[in-house]
Order: C-alpha cells, then structure tokens, then sequence
C-alpha cells in the first residue's frame, strides 16, 4: 500500500464504536481498568443487567455475582486473561439489580497498550436463562418419562398387590419431588367416614401409626369421589382446610404439609380405587406438570391394581378348583380304603342291558383277578356256592320285581372261579326305578368268612361251656377259700392286736412296780430271800407275758420294724454259730448260699428271729436227729401264682427256705400252722405264737410264706421277701451298751402325756426317781394347755401313741408350733397307723414299746434326750457320693437315710414331719439346684439344720443365707472329717454335745 492508499484509509470513531456496543442489546459489554473498575458500561449490559452506565462506571463486578462470590471470580477470570488471553466462559448464575438472578455465560480478554501490556479488559456478558429453562424442562421431561417408563415396566410383571401400589406410590415421590406420599384405600366404614392407609413412601410408617385413618373432609372427598386431581400450593390457606371439628386442620405431630397434591385412582369400571397424597413443608412445589405425571401414573395404577386383582381371583379360584379336587382325591381314596379296610367290594348292574360292573375286591371275593371280564351268568352265578346259588338268584330277582321293595339284603358262599376258596359273604344292594322299572342296582359284598368261623368257635365253646364253668367255680372256690383264711387271720390280728395293747398297759404297771419293789429291797439292804425269789418269779412271769404279747403283735402286723437292706446270704451265715449251738449235737446244719443273690429290705433282728424259730420247731420234729437245711435263692411269683394266694403281689422275691427231716405235717395241720395258739406240742411246750409271729412278720414286711410238707418226709418252710431295687447301702447299728443308769443331773423337763392313769403313775415316777422335773397330762388338749402356760424348755414329750380324742402324733405336731424343735418319745402296746406306715417307723420317730423297764425307760429317755433330734438326711445325684457320707457318719455313731433327688428329699422331710437332726444338700442335684431345695425347705421348717454342699466360693453362695444361724456350708469334695467338723458347727454332734 502506497502513501495515498493510506491516507484515503478511514478508522472508526470512539462514537461510532460505541454506536455499535450499544446495537448489541442481547449482549453486556463490559470494559474494565487492570483492577477491574468498570471504565465502560453497554446498553445490553443496562438492558440485561438493570444498572445504568453512570451507576457503574469507576465499580467493580462485584454485585454481578451471588453470596459474596464476586471478589474471588473476577481475581481468577482476569488471571485467567492475563495469563491465556481469555478468562471466564463458564456459565452461571449472575444477580440483577433488582436481586433477580440470571443464567448467564461471560467471557473476559485482556485490552492491549501495547505489546505486552494490557490497559484493561472486556467482559462480555450474554443472557442465557430462556434456553436454560427450556433446557431444564426438557430434563425434567425425559425424567418424568423414564419414571413412568419405569413404573409402568415394574407394574407390568407385579401381582402382588401391596408391592404394586408401593411401586406407584414410590413413583410419585420422584415424579412430584415431594417429602413424603401415601396411597388411601377407598374403603369406608358405616358412617362412609374412614379410609385404610395401604402404603408410605418418603417417611417410615411410624411417623403415621399414631393417627386415625383420614376422614371424609372436604379436602379428601373430591379425591375419593373421583372428581379429579387437587393441588393447592399452600393447603392451609385453602378455603377447604380446617373445616372439621374436633381438630379444624392436621392434629399435633402430623408432618407438615403446605404443598398438596391428590390424585384420585379409578378403574376400568369407573369405581374409585382409592387416591394418591403427596405432600411437602415448602409452599408452591407442585406444578401443571406434575398434575400431568400423577394423572399417568394415577392411570397405569389403576390398570395394574385391577389386573392384580384379577390375577388375585384367579388365583383364589385356581386354589379353590386344587383344593376341591383334592379334597376330592382324599374323600375318593378315603372311601377306597375304608372299603379295603373294611373288605367291602361293590358292584352295579344295569338290568336293562345285563351290563355288571365289580371292582377289584368284589372279584376277589369271587376268586377272579383284577382284570377278568364280568358277566351276571358266568361270574355272579357261577361264582355261587351250589347250594346257594338258587336263593342268591332268587333274592336279585325278587327286589328287581315291579312293585318290589328293591332291597337286597342275603348271605351266601362263594366258590372261588380261579382260586378254588370258599369265602361267606353278605351282599347289600337297592334297585333303582323309573317308571316303575329297574334301571340299575347297586350293592356291596363284605367278606364275613372270619365272622362265620367266630361264630363256629362259639358254637364250639358253648358245647364245652359247662365243663369250662365247673373248672372256673372251682377256682373261685380255692379263690374264696384263701380270701376266707386271710380275713379269719386279719379277724384275729384285729382281735389280738387291741388284746395285746390293753395287755401291754397292764404288764407295764406290773412289771414297773416289781421293779420298783426289788429297787425298794436292794435300797433298803434288807435280807429276804424269799420276798426277793418271790419277785424274781413274779418279774419272769410278766416277762413271759410280755413276750407273749410281742408275738400277738407281730401276728397282727402291730409291732413296729425299722427295716433296712439285708443281703440274707450274709445275715444266714452270720447266724451260723448261734444255730448250731440251739440245734444241739444230734441235728446236722447245712446252708446253701446263691451266688449273686438279690437284696431285700427287711427287719434284720426280726428276719434273725423268725429264722432261729423255724429253726428250733424244726429240731423239734427231729427228736432222733437229723438235718437241717437252709437255702437262699432268686426268685419270681408269677401271676398265676399270685391269684390263688391272698394278698400276694407277683414280682421278685428273695427266697429263704428252711427244710429239715422230720416228721412231717399233715394237710390239716399245714391248714392251721399260722393260727395264733394252734400248736400240736405237748401242753406247757409251746405257745402256738411262734409261726403266727412269723406270718406277721413277713405280711408286715410286704412278703410271702409258704410251708410244704409230708408226713414222715419233713418239712420245709419258704420265706419269700421282696426284691430291694434301690442301691441303698446296706445299715448296720452297733448295740448300744450302758455301764450303768443314767439320769438327769441338769433336772431336765419331761413332759408325760398317758391316758392310762396306772401306766402315768408308774412312768412319772421313774422319771422323778431318775432325777427329772415331770410335767404329767392325762390327754393331748391337757397336754397342750399346760405346755402354752410352761415357761421353761421341756426337753422330751413322752406320749402315748394311742390315746382318746388326740392321737400321740396329732399332739406332737400340735405341741411343736411352741416349741419347735421339741424331741419326742412315742411309747405304745401297739401303734396303730400313727406312726409307723407300711410296716415301718415313720423317720425321725423314737419308740419304746409297752410294757417297759425301769432300765429300758432310763436309757431311752437319756439317748433321745442326747440324740441332738436324730437321723441325717444325706440329698445327692451322686451314689457314691451318698454312700461315701453315710459310711463316713455311720462310724462316727449318726444315723443316716439318703435321698438321689429333690423331691425324694422333701417327701422324706414331709413324712417326718421336719424331725431330722441335718439335711446335707448337694448344691447341683439332678432335679433342682441346692439352693432352691434349701429355700423350699426352710419354707416348710425354719430351724431345720441344714448343711450345703457346694464347689462355689463361700461368699458368693452365703449371700441370701448368711443370716441365717440353722445353715451353713461345706466345700466340695470333703473328708468324713470335715464333714464331722461343719455338722458339729452346725450344732448337730451326734450324740456328744447338749443344746
């Protein structure tokens, strides 16, 4: 270009430049100092932004930018400028003067002096909020679709009715952005007023539970009467809130809710499902175009609900149509079997076509397998027994006849067609009419072959009844007779028994004042033989008669025994020396022992004496010599034993038999061996007491006895006691022995309670003698009166068991309320059932017997006194345990019993009325903890002692226990010494310390 071309060159003028800025309306330009203070402001910028150039000019762009974001902006588009040439560019919210804001995009370049030096910069600024609004909707757009999209596919495959409306009710919380959604069923009680709440979405189900069921308000009838969708931007302004009392509104705690959008659910028959909810706290949420996605989803729910309801049907009446073929099935195989069962067969025949039809067990019965063809010639008749085949015919026939009853009832034997067997059966049927004509006839066959040979037995046993009477008379005959002889004896034990207690009471006044009179001589040193002979005689007498009276009561089962576990092969062989000696030189003993012979639980010094008196009465049938036998042997009586002896249990016995080679007895005499003073000895050689005590004894003991014998052969008498299954250790008491009398030198109390003013007198008076302080009542009533008044302790309560109005036992559990703990001594001719139960002494009782000595009386009374109460109750799971203690307290003098559970204990410490002197627990019992059976049993008795065995540490097993004095413990395991040691902490030293 030449000089003159440049100079024709013209350049814009700053008016003529800003006359084009200012032409660009739809954009802000913006030029800025390098501090970015406005030096130029556009008309676009005036036009988009609100300020006008003068309100600018010398500012920056701060106020262009929302929450104070303007000072970090503009520093990093103008170092963006400086150091790229361009700064900005991306979009974003811009504020108006008025405090509207904008979406807008913007861009910043530097302004050039020079090279390299920038004078300022130009922002240029472009309004895009239309296009970011259509933008924004055409998301919105394409999301409510694929929510729809995807509710609609969810709701295409679901059936299940509460998770189809929770899928909708969950699409529109996305659709609608609201807080939280519910779908109402349309249901509606008798006022037409309430409205179940079906699912939740937005807010747990908790946040409702505690409001009732929406009423039919004005807000919610259009929803549920189906005329159309409400929305309100703020429900509580809206002219339909709050109309109804109680509350006019939402009640206290209900999610707020301003915004409000319902939509009701209608199905295909134009009845209304129910409505769709939404709610939000902020006002205006809920637009047109949520009307417009609830009203579509409203629709696809709807269609799904009514397809979900139809599925539901159909299912209900594909299970009804299973269920009833089912039923159907079982009633058919019901009836099948029941026919099996019951081995009927049917059939039906068509009388009109001759067609017959037999299932499977009506061809058996005619002896044809399940597939041969069936006529009414070839199977029915020819099936018939030849002589019963004209009546069967007949029979059909008869109720085929028009005018006929139609009623086939007959019995007749079959001739199997293939199989040959004869059978009875009985045929059933009934012929059906129409138009007076048989049209079918239907029936059933029973087998009844087995019946028929019943029946036939009977026959039989009818012919042969008479003989099997006269065997059964004969029976009950040997029957009767042993019950005869049975209450002949008890007759007797009765009549002896009460003889032997008025007796009793009679010998102890005679022999207490012989005694008394020989104490009176001897005191006296007076030297008179004969008066001293004369009582010696008269004290053998009363001696005689007392033993005379002891076997009175054991023939009448009255004497009281303390049974314990005998190994009788032990008891025999001990026995052995003291035999032979008794038997004399002429008569040879032999014993046979049985290796692992069973134990049983007797009364050892009884069982000793009763087998010392088969022994003496068998040497007495052997005047010349002989042998004597005694054998011990496992045995079993049978039931049919059993039924011809009276009161004879069968089971298990231990058997001891003592046979000898004399003389034998004759049937009568065997008949009568057992009557109380029945003897064939000469006269003044025997009582007739001797096996009648032996009966006593054994029914006492709950056993059996029989003798077998022959004239000139001998005799061997059979002891039968019962087998012990317990493992109970066998009990040995040591004899007790006395140097000499020992009285009361502290003057202890002893209270007398008899009815018999003789035996009182004499009791009170050797008591007195021995030094006690006596206290003396004529019946229990006395007793207890006298005892309410006593201020000092009494030591002993001596009663008699038998006694008017108030029994000795009665007494005793009367007088222990004021005295717990008190020690009692029974005294009786015989007890009754007061005290002793199934033979034995009731544990913890203390018994002497009437008639009693001066010296028996002084040494019982002292041992009871000193007893400390008694026996030791060992409770443990464990039997070795438990067998361990009792020996080990055994030797140091204790008398023990043993219990393997809980219960076995309490029923031990009931029975005994709480009288045991220790009751030794085991903390871990099979049935029970320690603990728990020690607290019941300090409930029933509060100063029982009692020991607890336990392998936790004492502090932690006293914590509910240490106050109280009556309990201590022991740890586990222990010696027999430290055992001794605790029971003698607790206060329970046998036989060594006093209260």
């Amino acid at each position: 270009m030449d000089g003159r071309e440049r100079g024709a060159q013209r350049f814009l003028s700053a008016a003529e430049w800003r006359q084009i800025i200012d032409s660009a309306v739809d954009t802000a330009i913006i030029t800025t100092d390098t501090d970015g203070k406005v030096t130029s402001w556009s008309d676009g910028a005036t036009a988009i932004l609100g300020w006008q150039e003068n309100e600018m000019l010398g500012r920056t762009l701060e106020p262009l930018f929302p929450d104070d974001l303007g000072p970090a902006a503009l520093e990093r588009e103008m170092a963006e400028a400086r150091s790229a040439g361009k700064g900005g560019g991306t979009e974003g919210w811009r504020v108006r003067k008025d405090g509207t804001q904008i979406w807008a995009t913007g861009e910043m370049t530097p302004i050039y002096g020079g090279p390299g030096d920038i004078v300022g910069f130009t922002k240029v600024l472009r309004d895009r909020s239309t296009q970011r609004a259509a933008e924004a909707a055409l998301i919105e757009e394409r999301r409510a679709l694929e929510i729809l999209n995807r509710a609609g596919s969810a709701l295409a495959v679901e059936t299940d009715l509460e998770t189809l409306v929770q899928i909708v009710t969950d699409a529109g919380v996305d659709l609608t952005g609201a807080q939280f959604g519910a779908f109402f069923y349309n249901v509606l009680d008798a006022a037409g007023e309430s409205y179940m709440l079906y699912t939740l979405s937005g807010v747990p189900a908790e946040a409702f539970a505690k409001f009732p069921m929406p009423r039919n308000t004005a807000v919610f009838a259009p929803t549920f009467n189906g005329e159309g969708i409400v929305r309100s931007d703020d429900i509580t302004k809206d002219a339909r809130y709050g109309k109804n009392a109680p509350r006019k509104g939402m009640p206290d705690g209900h999610l707020p809710v301003r915004s409000y959008l319902a939509v009701p659910v209608t199905s295909r028959t134009g009845d209304v499902i129910g409505g769709l909810f939404f709610g939000h706290e902020d006002v205006g949420v809920f637009t047109d175009q949520s009307e417009r996605g609830l009203e579509g989803l409203a629709a696809e729910a709807a269609v799904a609900i009514d397809n979900a309801r139809l599925f539901r049907a159909l299912e209900l009446e594909l299970h009804q149509r299973r269920t009833a073929e089912i039923d159907l099935a079982v009633s058919e195989d019901r009836l099948r079997l029941a026919n099996d069962a019951a081995e009927i067969g049917t059939w039906d025949f068509d009388p009109i076509s001759g067609a017959l039809r037999w299932d499977d067990k009506c061809k058996a019965l005619f002896g044809l397998g399940a597939h041969a063809e069936i006529t009414y010639e070839r199977s029915f008749l020819a099936g018939l027994h030849p002589e019963d085949r004209a009546r069967a015919d007949a029979a059909v026939q008869a109720a085929l006849a028009t005018g006929g009853s139609g009623v086939y009832d007959i019995e007749y034997r079959t001739v199997g067609i293939e199989d040959g067997v004869e059978r009875w059966l009985v045929a059933t049927g009934r012929a059906i009419f129409e138009n007076d004509v048989a049209v079918r006839f239907i029936g059933t066959v029973i087998d009844i072959t087995a019946r028929k040979h019943i029946e036939d037995s009977l026959r039989e046993l009818n012919e042969r009844l008479e003989e099997k009477v006269a065997a059964e008379v004969a029976r009950r005959g040997e029957a009767e007779e042993a019950l005869r002889q049975a209450q002949k004896m008890e007759a007797v034990g009765q009549l002896t028994g009460g003889i032997a207690h008025d007796f009793n009471n009679l010998l102890t006044v005679v022999t207490g004042n012989i005694g008394m009179a020989q104490r009176a001589l001897d005191a006296r040193e007076a030297s008179d033989p004969r008066a001293t002979r004369a009582l010696d005689n008269a004290m053998k007498g009363a001696e005689r008669a007392a033993a005379l009276t002891q076997r009175l009561l054991a023939f009448s089962r009255r004497q009281p025994l303390a049974p314990k576990p005998v190994d009788a092969d032990r008891l025999v062989a001990g026995m052995s020396d003291m035999l032979q000696r008794s038997l004399g030189e002429t008569v040879r003993l032999e014993t046979v022992t049985s290796p692992g012979l069973w134990r049983t639980e007797a009364d050892p010094n009884q069982l000793e004496s009763a087998i010392l008196n088969l022994a003496l009465n068998a040497r007495d049938a052997m005047p010349s010599g002989g042998q004597l036998t005694i054998e011990t042997a496992n045995t079993r009586l049978d039931e049919s034993y059993a039924a011809t002896q009276a009161e004879v249990p069968p089971g298990q016995y231990v058997m001891i038999a003592v046979t000898d080679t004399g003389s034998g007895m004759s049937r009568q005499v065997v008949a009568r061996a057992f009557e109380p003073f029945f003897t064939t000895k000469e006269v003044g050689k025997g009582t007739g007491l001797g096996l009648s005590m032996i009966y006593g004894f054994v029914k006492q003991s709950g056993g059996h006895i029989k003798i077998y014998s022959e004239e000139g052969e001998g005799t061997t008498v059979k002891i039968y006691l019962p087998r012990l299954l317990s493992a109970a250790a066998e009990t040995f008491e040591p004899a007790s022995t006395a140097s000499g009398l020992e009285g009361s030198a502290r003057r202890e109390t002893v209270m007398v309670v008899e009815d018999d003013d003789d035996v009182r007198a004499y009791t009170v008076e050797c008591l007195r003698e021995l030094g006690y302080r006596v206290i003396e009542a004529h019946d229990g009533q006395s007793a207890l009166r006298l005892l309410e008044r006593q201020e000092d302790e009494i030591a002993l309560l001596l009663t008699d068991v038998v006694m008017p109005n108030m029994s000795g036992r009665e007494l005793t559990i009367e007088a222990r309320k004021y005295q717990p703990g008190l020690r009692v001594l029974y005294t009786s001719g015989y007890t009754r059932n007061a005290i002793v139960h199934g033979g034995r002494l009731d544990p913890g009782v203390e018994l002497i017997g009437k008639p009693f000595s001066f010296e028996a009386l002084a040494q019982k009374v002292r041992d009871v006194i000193d007893s400390n109460s008694g026996t030791i109750l060992i409770v443990d799971s464990d039997p070795a345990m438990r067998f361990s203690a009792s020996q080990g307290l055994e030797a140091s003098g204790f008398r023990t019993e043993e219990a393997g559970t809980g219960l076995e204990a309490l029923s031990k410490v009931r029975a005994a009325q709480g009288c045991y002197g220790a009751v030794i627990i085991d903390d871990a019992l099979a049935d029970r903890a320690g603990n728990a059976l020690l607290r019941e049993l300090r409930a029933l008795y509060c100063d029982l002692p009692i020991l607890l065995a336990t392998s936790v540490p004492h502090d932690e097993a006293l914590a509910d226990i240490a106050d109280d004095r009556c309990i201590a413990l022991i740890g586990r395991p222990y010696t027999a010494r430290e055992l001794n040691d605790a029971l003698d902490r607790l206060g329970m030293s046998c036989r060594r310390n006093d209260d």
